[in-house]
């Protein structure tokens, strides 16, 4: 039955917001409502966060990479263990690819961090 309700609706609050925002305040309030949520949060939401649009996964990835960069290296670890664990869940496609664009965004600056500490 293609009318089921369970089908349509997502439970979290947020993806809502993701589908919902479609206004530059409402996508501001999307941005800092997801800011606001603990990591596990937002990583437990993550392939549903990024299916809306490219652009509301730019801004799921943003998020994730901030609170990357501001994890301890178990928390670091804990985030790119969940991206992984999402991505193997996903068939081929944008959804999977999107949330595997957020592992690059994250290995990228990861690299970069590295490279800038072995200057000093």
């Amino acid at each position: 039955m293609a009318d089921d309700p369970k089908d349509k609706v997502p439970t979290s609050s947020i993806v809502m917001k993701a589908i919902d925002a479609k206004t530059f305040s409402e996508l501001q309030a999307f941005t800092k409502d997801l800011e606001s949520r603990p990591v596990e949060r937002v990583l437990r939401d993550v392939a549903d966060l990024v299916k809306p649009t490219e652009s509301k996964a730019q801004i799921v990835s943003y998020v994730i990479a901030t609170k990357f960069r501001n994890a301890n290296a178990e928390g670091r670890r804990s985030i790119v263990e969940s991206l992984d664990a999402t991505i193997r869940q996903l068939q081929p496609g944008e959804q999977r690819d999107r949330v595997a664009a957020v592992i690059e965004r994250i290995r990228t600056h990861e690299s970069r961090s590295a490279a800038d500490d072995s200057k000093g």
